[in-house]
């Protein structure tokens, strides 16, 4: 909302009273701006440079004359490039020299994982006043985490003007981040934003700013609560790889309240969220092994839960996806991107069994989760039970049963209509790429069967993930040659049909003349030999039943006038 009250979104079909307009002295636009403060505009750092004067106009509110601003050096944080060419920063603090009315300013809103339509508001060539564009949040990039916005037409993709505009999520009516940069080249498709957390992580003064709730539990931080400790490595491996997407989506794992793996599992959850991971602590983490260090926004949440009720843990996770007014878990089933949340010290719930509950059928709904008990246990072995071996063993079952029924049910379905049938003009591809489909799901039966056990390891969830989207795709290939070749034949029973009908008909018609008589019969014996060939050409056929029906519907010129 803004500081009067009035939500966001009501006002998407007019200039929004916080949006600024950045210019040179002389006029010229050089982007966009949100006024956070009444003497401080959020802007993207290449729109502006320390030691320069600009001018800011608040375009939105009639009456407001322009007004002097600058930047100061330890407010400005350039766009730099990795050496894997990931941008990061491109942001910057304007200083205005004259105040401006605070009923205007807006506030900076935290939000998880980027899902649904946004808007943006900037100022594109031609046009000082400003206009909204939308767009869909796409999913995080690089180890700056900003975030691809792909624009709803092809006339929507952020022009330069709208560098520092923000960006509005529709689900919330909040400021969400600001628009940075858009991509560059011939058939570009995206723009890219700075979400608060990001901007947060390089201005930490905007979070008197900001609000929304934060993704890190201040229990669980680096540096706090009696987690002093040394790096687990092996541990710590373990958690990058979990944070990076890898293996089972459920990780369970014990961890007690102080200690080497305390120290650990709060150091991957730091660094792994967008606002608390820094240059300084990105830096220390530089002498750890490389594949300790978890990539940055890969949690949604990360929450101790020791006393806390089931209730108050569905409210802490609604409030980050920005779920309002009626926090149930099915809707986040609606969600365009799964949850990832850390929770720990599951075992000291207020209520653990009701909490399991809850986090299975997250987990149902495609949540990755990765649950901290604070000793071995009964609970700890149930919810590992629950959530991960028993899922686990049933995904292998599915990709078994789907494999029998590849090699024994579909490939010889298709092998049978493909002896009875031949495929139609350009379809031979299809259909012989279905027939590869099966070849090499045999294979991966073969490979399966002799694998020992791999359903108890979920660090090899990867390659069951893998084989089944293979087998998928094997599926609607065979599914699909399988109602090509279904759909003619079909078509040469109506065929035949229609042949069979026309056959005594024509013999009455032409009886009259023994010659007819004679074509007739050489035309229909044609027809009925080319459908009843196996595998039938239909084509040739379709020509062969046109000719006889076509020569039965032509009256004998003697004839003519008689029937």
């Amino acid at each position: 909302m803004t500081r009067t009250g009035e939500r966001v979104g009501t006002a998407r079909l007019r200039t929004p009273a916080w949006i600024a307009r950045i210019e040179t002295p002389d006029g010229r636009v050089l982007g966009a701006g949100v006024l956070l403060a009444p003497a401080r505009v959020l802007t993207a750092g290449h729109v502006v440079r320390p030691g320069h004067h600009y001018t800011v106009r608040l375009v939105g509110v009639p009456g407001l004359g322009p007004v002097t601003a600058t930047v100061r050096p330890d407010e400005h944080v350039p766009q730099r490039e990795d050496t894997f060419g990931d941008r990061s920063g491109d942001l910057a603090l304007l200083r205005l020299a004259t105040p401006l009315p605070a009923e205007h300013t807006t506030r900076l809103h935290r939000l998880a994982a980027p899902h649904g339509p946004v808007s943006m508001y900037g100022f594109p060539h031609g046009d000082d006043g400003g206009r909204w564009h939308g767009a869909t949040l796409v999913a995080a990039r690089g180890r700056d985490s900003q975030v691809q916005l792909r624009p709803l037409t092809p006339g929507e993709l952020a022009a330069p003007g709208f560098s520092g505009g923000g960006v509005v999520d529709h689900a919330t009516d909040r400021v969400i981040g600001i628009v940075l940069s858009v991509d560059r080249g011939p058939g570009s498709a995206f723009s890219y934003m700075s979400p608060t957390e990001t901007i947060l992580s390089h201005l930490p003064q905007a979070a008197a700013w900001s609000d929304g709730a934060e993704a890190v539990d201040p229990r669980l931080r680096t540096g706090t609560g009696p987690a002093a400790g040394r790096l687990d490595v092996p541990f710590a491996t373990e958690l990058a790889r979990w944070f990076r997407g890898e293996g089972w989506p459920v990780l369970v794992t014990v961890v007690p309240a102080a200690g080497d793996r305390a120290f650990t599992l709060q150091r991957a959850v730091t660094l792994a969220d967008r606002e608390l991971r820094t240059h300084r602590n990105t830096s220390a983490a530089g002498h750890d092994p490389p594949e300790t260090v978890p990539p940055p926004g890969a949690h949604d949440l990360a929450l101790e839960v020791g006393e806390l009720t089931t209730a108050e843990v569905m409210d802490r996770i609604a409030a980050r996806l920005g779920i309002r007014d009626d926090p149930r878990p099915e809707r986040l089933g609606t969600l365009r991107l799964p949850l990832a949340a850390v929770l720990a010290g599951v075992d000291e719930a207020a209520e653990p069994d009701a909490l399991l509950g809850l986090l299975d059928r997250l987990a149902r709904q495609g949540a990755r989760l990765l649950l901290a008990f604070r000793a071995p246990g009964e609970r700890a072995a149930r919810a590992a039970e629950l959530l991960v071996h028993r899922p686990l063993r049933d995904r292998w079952a599915r990709l078994h049963t789907e494999l029998d029924r590849i090699t024994e049910e579909l490939g010889p379905a298709l092998d049978t209509r493909r002896d009875r049938i031949l495929p139609g003009p350009g379809t031979r591809p299809l259909l012989d790429r279905a027939e590869a489909g099966v070849r090499r799901t045999r294979m991966l039966r073969a490979w399966v069967a002799h694998t020992p056990d791999p359903e108890r390891d979920p660090t090899a969830a990867a390659l069951l993930f893998t084989f089944e989207d293979a087998v998928a795709r094997r599926r609607r290939r065979l599914e699909n040659a399988i109602g090509l070749l279904d759909a003619r034949l079909r078509r040469r029973a109506e065929l035949l049909g229609r042949v069979g009908a026309e056959w005594p008909l024509c013999r009455q018609r032409a009886a009259a003349d023994g010659d007819r008589v004679i074509t007739a019969y050489r035309l229909y014996e044609e027809a009925l030999s080319l459908l009843r060939q196996t595998p039938c050409d239909m084509e040739r056929a379709e020509t062969a039943v046109e000719r006889f029906v076509g020569f039965c519907s032509t009256t004998a010129p003697k004839e003519e006038g008689a029937w």
